[in-house]
């Protein structure tokens, strides 16, 4: 359908809304303007820009990540939604959608920087839920998540014999509304479809009794887990971003203690056995403050480290332990899983040695980073990849600003759409290296 086709569709669908009464539950407003809010979903942009018609006067201004505007005024036509980001060189997103008379709106900026998207949703509906019950709909912007399950219950619930209020919301497609015959306070969980793994927990959710809502999940950092924020369709154009109760983290084992280690998380087991130069698998914790100890299986017990961390909400991350027993030393490092551009890889190196004071990382003999301290990690940066894994690579390492090699890591193969963390591990004269493949 053309644009011009659909602003005719949209006509008669705002001329059904204005025959109904306004309920301030979704209902769309008697005989009024057009009104849009923005909400910005895109997790690499401080904050964004967005104009209709290239208009002087903008209708949202460095609207901040997991923010969202208030509805805004705008006149029944075809418009051009440009969306910028500061210092950006050109739009990120150009679309063009038919507003008609008397409809609120919802404009959904997602994805990254590099391959942004936007969605125009209509807000105005005709229903009218009863009291003790609320409607609902779901859109899933989140990276790599092709369809989720959303739970509402009551907190504590068990969702293993629960089954979910919107089952296989599908990547960017709006689901329709459904009514949902319950009261909050709610926990809200989301999981891959089909599945009771939780990659979002949240307590307190509130939508209005006999109102008008819609979840929208997305994703920052994380290779996994998801973040939503719940938009009400009532005459305000109120809602709520929420934090996820849940974080996770793997563990790198890059210690010269003899035996395997285990990890605790705020006294309990959490990783067993993990042997030199292993890494473990993403583990889910709690977000926030957490203390976590390291012992070795041949004196458990006794702790060898303990390091307190703060995981942000639906966030990755990387511990790495290094050194001798009796000196361990922790490094806690933020994971950014997102999708790099396209046709790239995502990859950072890490000092993990206690022995080399600082190194100089070479990527195809050409050097990438300098000066990477002991205990350090280097910043991201994106390498050229195919999605047959078949692109290959040398990794060199230095000892800074000299010609000396420590370290030559031949023959290594990536893949377009992953992020990859390269640790330097061991004691000098020793040095090994362990490429990871994080996402």
């Amino acid at each position: 359908m053309n644009a011009r086709r659909a602003f005719c569709a949209l006509l008669c669908l705002g001329a059904l809304t204005l025959a109904g009464c306004d309920s301030g539950q979704g209902v769309g407003a008697a005989a009024g303007p057009p009104l849009i809010r923005v909400i910005n979903l895109i997790p690499d942009a401080p904050s964004i820009t967005v104009t209709l018609d290239n208009n002087s006067s903008p209708l949202v201004a460095g609207l901040p990540f997991e923010n969202f505007s208030q509805y805004q005024q705008t006149d029944q036509a075809i418009h051009v939604f440009t969306v910028s980001v500061p210092g950006g060189q050109s739009n990120i997103v150009t679309s063009t959608n038919p507003i008609v008379l008397g409809v609120n709106y919802t404009f959904i900026v997602y994805g990254t920087v590099q391959a942004a998207k936007s969605q125009l949703i209509v807000d105005s509906v005709v229903l009218f839920p009863g009291n003790g019950t609320f409607d609902l709909r779901a859109f899933n912007v989140a990276n790599g998540t092709p369809a989720v399950d959303i739970y509402l219950t009551a907190p504590g619930a068990d969702i293993s014999q629960t089954a979910p209020v919107i089952q296989n919301a599908a990547y960017a497609t709006l689901g329709p509304f459904g009514t949902v015959n319950m009261t909050g306070p709610f926990e809200l969980r989301i999981t891959p479809a089909n599945t009771k793994d939780v990659v979002f927990d949240a307590l307190d959710v509130s939508i209005p009794d006999a109102g008008l809502a819609e979840i929208i999940v997305y994703s920052t950092g994380s290779s996994r887990l998801v973040r939503a924020a719940v938009l009400n369709n009532d005459t305000s154009g109120t809602g709520q971003v929420y934090d996820s109760l849940i974080a996770e983290f793997k563990f790198l084992n890059a210690s010269s203690v003899g035996s395997p280690l285990n990890v605790f998380v705020d006294g309990v087991l959490t990783l067993a056995n993990v042997p030199y130069a292993g890494v473990s698998s993403y583990q889910v914790t709690g977000a926030g403050t957490r203390n976590i100890t390291v012992q070795s299986t041949a004196t458990p017990g006794a702790n060898l480290l303990t390091i307190v961390t703060s995981f942000e909400a639906a966030s990755d991350s990387s511990v790495v332990a290094s050194g001798p027993a009796g000196d361990l030393r922790g490094l806690v490092l933020s994971d950014d899983n997102s999708p790099p551009a396209p046709g790239r890889a995502r990859i950072r190196f890490v000092n993990a040695s206690p022995d080399l004071a600082a190194m100089d990382v070479y990527v195809n003999f050409v050097r990438q980073f300098g000066n990477v301290a002991s205990n350090t990690a280097s910043p991201y940066t994106e390498l050229v990849a195919d999605a047959t894994g078949m692109t290959t690579y040398e990794f060199d390492f230095n000892v800074a600003g000299t010609a000396t090699p420590v370290l030559q890591i031949p023959g290594v193969q990536i893949s377009t759409a992953k992020t990859y963390s390269v640790y330097v591990v061991g004691a000098l004269g020793a040095l090994q290296g362990v490429v990871v493949a994080d996402d």
